[in-house]
């Protein structure tokens, strides 16, 4: 478990100092600024502008997490081999079942907590109308679960392929 948390610990503060991360998070609310625009634009042609509205978070929100999937989930493994660190890591005694807890549950867990910090914001879909917060919920949670369900393929993917664009390809 020490070697898990250790990995799971390296690859957090390997991600918060990442450039990408923090331009992915900016995407995401440049999208959220786009549909409350549009959602705003169309509520006077539509009944309820909160369905327009949730459609569209969800639906970015669905496009992007498969995106994520294939080049961001793919490449937890690969970007070891690719440095040549990955006998080291198994040099250090860290067991394989750790070795790829650690370097996947990090990615997994910044995606999961990137569109549920969104999830206020799909709030408002309720609060325009059209929306229930039950279907709001489930949404998330189907969500939660296609994230989980890609980022293990893709895991499988990096753990197959030697090198980053062919696990990407492959998880394509």
């Amino acid at each position: 478990m020490r070697g898990s948390l250790a990995l799971l610990v390296r690859s957090l503060r390997q991600e918060t100092r990442s450039l990408r991360a923090h331009l992915l998070r900016f995407v995401f609310v440049l999208f959220i600024i786009v549909c409350v625009v549009n959602a705003h634009e169309r509520s006077q042609y539509a009944a309820a502008p909160g369905l327009n509205f949730f459609q569209s978070i969800t639906g970015i929100t669905f496009f992007l997490v498969t995106l994520g999937g294939i080049s961001f989930f793919s490449t937890a493994i690969t970007e070891e081999k690719e440095e040549g660190t990955l006998g080291l890591l198994k040099l250090a005694g860290i067991r394989p079942v750790s070795l790829l807890l650690g370097k996947s549950t990090t990615r997994l867990l910044a995606v999961v907590l990137l569109f549920w910090a969104q999830f206020p914001f799909t709030l408002l879909a309720v609060t325009l109308g059209g929306v229930t917060l039950t279907q709001v919920f489930a949404s998330y949670c189907a969500l939660t679960a296609y994230t989980v369900l890609l980022a293990n393929v893709a895991l499988f993917c990096s753990v197959y392929c030697k090198r980053s664009g062919s696990a990407s390809a492959l998880m394509l």
